[in-house]
């Protein structure tokens, strides 16, 4: 499995963390691994994010299975591709760890920095220090520290929040 990472703003307390874990055609900072120094991207459709019976992405806490927020499984980790990438939204449970990260992305000690963990099944490499992930599976998404994609993002919002914005565009939509 090999893990990467990713970054966006915070915008209060709430119990859901969305964003982007992966942005497609992106290229990561300097990795480190497999005895190499190298980039890399990911392509457009490189992981297939629908559950199966014996797979299911997961959200963890610095990929540690010892920390689960959410899973796709049983409903409260959604994952969908769009042209910009694959992106999540997880209805985080209220336990002492998701209060915790809440607190922490508050505060700024945690700056909504997305990773991934992964394994490739295909990929295609430009010299000896760019590499393209074309096809691979992925295995979780985790909220981190530090990213290697700078360029993913999460960030929290609440139900109540989403309910008064709903609320205020019924109430802007009636005065017109």
């Amino acid at each position: 499995m090999e893990v990467r990472k990713s970054d966006e703003n915070i915008n209060n307390n709430g119990k859901t963390l969305s964003g982007y874990a992966i942005l497609f055609d992106s290229e990561s900072r300097t990795l480190h691994e497999m005895g190499r120094t190298f980039k890399e991207t990911i392509k457009r459709g490189a992981f297939d994010i629908n559950p199966t019976n014996d797979h299911d992405v997961k959200l963890y806490f610095n990929h540690d299975t010892s920390m689960p927020l959410a899973r796709q499984r049983n409903g409260s980790l959604r994952l969908s591709e769009d042209a910009k990438g694959i992106r999540f939204e997880a209805d985080l449970p209220d336990t002492t760890l998701a209060n915790d990260i809440r607190e922490l992305m508050n505060k700024g000690t945690l700056s909504g920095e997305m990773s991934f963990g992964f394994s490739v099944r295909k990929d295609k490499w430009e010299g000896t220090n760019k590499r393209t992930v074309e096809e691979g599976i992925l295995y979780e998404i985790s909220v981190v520290t530090d990213a290697a994609y700078p360029q993913t993002s999460s960030k929290l919002r609440s139900i109540m929040s989403e309910i008064n914005n709903k609320r205020i565009k019924l109430i802007r939509r009636r005065l017109k």
